[in-house]
């Protein structure tokens, strides 16, 4: 399998879940505007791995925002174009190109913010969270 079949199959199977939303016109796939993000937290989450490596940064904070809605804007030409994203994620990934990660990136990627109470870690005691240990550790 050369590298183009590899990426026609990869976005293919990205596809397959993304085509039934194309006559939504409420769903990514089946945005028919322009985009003019105003927000850093309203960018798509399925948008967002496109843009990190095409900007080569983690941080969507870190690239202006007018530069994302112009990366967007070169590609999307209406319902379906979510096809055209992630063809140029596959490429992106396919070339080589990779994100830069700093000390405080690294630093946050384990750090796990829990809005409600009910939504919180287990202690490592809980008998429930004894589960999840591979047998492995056991020695």
């Amino acid at each position: 399998m050369n590298l183009e079949e590899m990426i026609n199959q990869e976005v293919e199977n990205k596809m397959a879940f993304y085509k039934k939303d194309i006559d939504n016109p409420y769903s990514v796939n089946g945005f028919a505007g322009t985009w003019a993000i105003t927000d850093y937290r309203r960018i798509p989450e399925v948008l967002i791995g496109y843009l990190q490596l095409k900007f080569g940064q983690l941080r969507m904070r870190r690239i202006p925002i007018e530069d994302i809605n112009e990366a967007l804007n070169e590609l999307w030409e209406g319902p379906g174009s979510l096809e055209h994203i992630f063809r140029a994620q596959s490429e992106l990934n396919a070339s080589g190109k990779d994100v830069k990660f700093t000390a405080s990136d690294m630093a946050s990627i384990g750090v796990k913010k829990f809005d409600d109470e009910d939504v919180s870690p287990k202690k490592s005691t809980d008998p429930d969270s004894m589960s999840q240990v591979p047998l492995s550790n056991w020695g």
